[in-house]
């Protein structure tokens, strides 16, 4: 199995131990995680045929899959975990397939004119941000990011917000959730930044023997 960690708080699969044997990328969980990108195209389909009538049987229909959907980022994590072994193909899909589902719900929502725009480039500038982070410390370092609590608050809230403008007739109570994930997203992204450059002096110090 993978002895990598994802910085950002987000996957919910375990490590595991070197002495362990890397078990095959075709299993339940990760059939579970390509699922939750499959669906993406679907909630948008769905959010498509029901515009201008949020109280149609298509929108409940989004909804429903969303929620499924989210709920499937558990449900693979702990297959994982107690039935089939982690591997490091669903540690990389994992938070990557939640990237997707979330971003792409919000940004369907957005080309439907449901939300704002600049909330879903807020957000997407600090998932390219934290990757690069993320890549640049390890290739320079060979240090991974012990996982954030910062991070998994802010998958939640994104979840809460994309769940309640999907949910007919709440669009007020969504846009606070909406701004309230924002805020989450900002200060998750500004405390990955802090935890970067503490570790990058630390490996730095440890490489030039200093203290």
């Amino acid at each position: 199995m993978a002895d990598t960690d994802h910085s950002d708080g987000d996957d919910p699969r375990g490590g595991a131990t070197a002495a362990t044997a890397e078990p095959s990328p075709l299993n339940l969980a990760n059939a579970f995680t390509f699922l939750r990108v499959l669906l993406v195209p679907v909630i948008g389909v769905l959010l498509a045929r029901s515009t201008g009538d949020a109280g149609t049987v298509t929108r409940w229909w989004a909804f429903g899959i969303f929620v499924f959907a989210a709920l499937t980022d558990s449900i693979d994590g702990w297959v994982a975990r107690r039935l089939v072994g982690v591997t490091r193909w669903g540690q990389l899909a994992d938070p990557l397939a939640d990237k997707l589902l979330i971003i792409g719900s919000l940004a369907i929502l957005a080309a439907l004119g449901e939300l704002p725009w600049w909330a879903v480039l807020v957000i997407i500038a600090r998932e390219v941000f934290v990757t690069w982070q993320r890549g640049s410390l390890l290739r320079d370092h060979d240090v991974v990011m012990p996982a954030s609590v910062w991070g998994k608050v802010k998958t939640v809230t994104q979840v809460i917000a994309v769940t309640l403008y999907l949910y007919p007739g709440v669009a007020d109570v969504a846009f606070v959730a909406l701004l309230v994930a924002v805020a989450a997203t900002v200060g998750s992204g500004l405390e990955y930044l802090a935890r970067v450059q503490r570790l990058r002096q630390e490996a730095v110090a440890a490489a030039t023997g200093g203290s």
